[in-house]
């Protein structure tokens, strides 16, 4: 068992400094792992948390007192399910190849390095002047920027597509998750009509009584 998870962790590894070799292997030869990755991004939202409190004063122009951790936490990790299952809806019409847990298995592995600079952001803005809070910056942005590459390579291997087709493909899926967005926020606004419809009749039955 351990020597099974380290070998998974072995091709995280691998991911992250040869994306398009680690992603064929994790997709076509099963050596990722969907539970890693779903624990990543559960990590991905504890750590948003985390920044977003204990980031140094410096960088930090967040309001403590109004924060709230469970909406943060939810609200990230609520984004990167509405990206994988957007990505995933709009490259099944698209004849891809990757199917949902892949998609979660590459988007996982590719916070990773976007992880390692907010963890390096968090602790060293603790210790930082002003004058050096843009190098810092530079750290994130770095991170960040090989997390997106990540994301586009692995997405582009998964699915087997070409590199225009996984752009137009990205395109569409942030045009679905606006759908998705919008159908959901119609949905419960129905329903919330419906309890308060629900709610006006019984209380005027129960004045009538």
């Amino acid at each position: 068992m351990k020597e099974e998870i380290r070998e998974k962790l072995g091709y995280l590894k691998r991911s992250i400094f040869h994306p398009f070799d680690g992603f064929y292997e994790i997709r076509f030869r099963k050596k990722g792992s969907t539970p890693i990755a779903v624990l990543l991004l559960l990590v991905f939202g504890v750590l948003q948390c985390i920044e977003h409190q204990y980031t140094g004063f410096i960088m930090n122009t967040n309001e403590l007192e109004a924060m709230n951790s469970v909406s943060i936490f939810a609200t990230s990790v609520l984004v990167l399910v509405l990206f994988a299952v957007s990505n995933w809806t709009v490259t099944t019409l698209l004849n891809g190849s990757g199917n949902l847990p892949a998609i979660v298995t590459v988007l996982g592995y590719s916070l990773v390095p976007y992880m390692f600079g907010v963890v390096i952001k968090v602790f060293v803005s603790n210790f930082i002047i002003l004058e050096e809070a843009m190098i810092l910056n530079v750290v994130v942005s770095l991170g960040l920027i090989w997390s997106i590459f990540m994301l586009v390579a692995g997405l582009l291997t998964i699915h087997e597509y070409t590199f225009g087709k996984n752009a137009a493909a990205i395109f569409l899926t942030f045009v679905a998750a606006i759908i998705i967005v919008f159908i959901g926020m119609l949905f419960f606004t129905l329903i919330e009509q419906m309890v308060s419809f629900i709610v006006s009749v019984a209380q005027e039955m129960i004045r009538r009584m």
